[in-house]
């Protein structure tokens, strides 16, 4: 199996900052679906991880309550937020290409990660994919190690598509995973609420590939060897 390392060696420029994992995602609670588990064992061992969410799909109280949550799941992950685009944007579309890759290029010279972690290149999600590619062109002359996560929407074609060789044990995590995804459960007006058991089911299914209770799952995009952050099987 194989899983988040302990504390991670230094590389030979990182001084004696912490190593430092970026995590780029279109929406809020994006990464908290697909990542939450990892993000809070990768911060309890010392790691900083810092969450850029792109968009912000609703507006008015809507939009603050959104915020809202994200701040309090930053909080119970242990994760910097960010918000590079003010949260002006309704969906990542908006952006336009060339300002996002620009957008993610701003992030990873300002946060100097060791490694990125954003959607599958084939996730089902228009906003998902644009944000993989502007992350795979932002990483194309770093020594940054590269991971997609896995769809969050486990009831399309693209989830059963998924073929990661990472597993992270989340295991000892899941109770603060759910804690920070539970407010994006409620019912908001045009949209569909956050189905935590899908979820829940998806880290168990994910566990059982890997021989632990629950995993978080990951496509290797790009690898140096830098960080050993995640270590891939």
């Amino acid at each position: 199996m194989a899983g988040v390392t302990g504390a991670p060696a230094a590389a030979p420029d990182a001084g004696h900052h912490p190593a430092t994992v970026l995590v780029v995602v279109a929406h809020p609670d994006d990464a908290e679906i697909a990542a939450g588990g990892t993000i809070a064992r990768l911060s309890s061992s010392g790691v900083r991880v810092v969450t850029a969410v792109l968009s912000l799909p609703e507006s008015g109280a809507q939009g603050e309550r959104r915020t809202r949550y994200t701040e309090r799941a930053a909080e119970t992950l242990g994760y910097e937020l960010r918000w590079p685009t003010r949260g002006e944007n309704r969906q990542v579309a908006d952006i336009g290409e060339i300002a996002l890759v620009a957008t993610v290029d701003r992030l990873i010279a300002e946060v100097a990660p060791r490694a990125v972690l954003t959607h599958w290149s084939g996730d089902g999600h228009a906003d998902h994919r644009l944000t993989a590619r502007a992350a795979a062109a932002a990483t194309r002359t770093c020594r940054v190690d590269l991971y997609g996560m896995r769809p969050g929407e486990t009831r399309t074609p693209a989830f059963s598509r998924f073929a990661p060789q990472v597993f992270v044990d989340i295991t000892a995590h899941s109770a603060a995973k759910r804690r920070a995804l539970e407010p994006f459960a409620a019912a908001r007006p045009g949209f569909r609420p956050l189905d935590l058991a899908a979820v829940e089911a998806a880290d168990r299914f994910h566990g059982s590939l890997s021989g632990t209770d629950r995993a978080e799952s990951f496509v290797v995009e790009r690898a140096h060897g830098l960080g050993g952050l995640l270590a891939a099987g």
